[in-house]
């Protein structure tokens, strides 16, 4: 009878450790501070970096503009002759049409 009883606490005793040890995985895994949280966590802080990279990029790029829209003179130019249609004084402009295909 003791042998019975030795082997069932023994089993009971396995199953409470497997239990705790499944409830410890579950809790490490889900918990707020568990590993799911950390690699969301890892994902979101990359794509910050990249935005973050992405806006420092950009924000030189703006300087560069800058720089030569105060200091370029044959920029400006550029962008009035493009944007604004201007031309020098005594300069013609042509303008071609373009012919229209049409299909047979």
């Amino acid at each position: 009878m003791q042998k019975k009883r030795n082997k069932y606490y023994m089993s009971t005793k396995k199953h409470m450790f497997f239990l705790l040890f499944i409830i410890g995985i579950i809790i490490l895994f889900v918990n707020d501070f568990g590993i799911i949280k950390l690699v969301y966590l890892k994902k979101q802080k990359h794509n910050l970096e990249q935005k973050l990279e992405s806006l420092n990029n950009q924000q030189i790029n703006l300087r560069q503009t800058i720089h030569k829209l105060q200091h370029d003179y044959e920029y400006i130019e550029k962008i009035a002759r493009e944007r604004y249609m201007m031309v020098s004084p005594g300069e013609k402009v042509f303008r071609i049409a373009e012919e229209k295909h049409i299909q047979k």
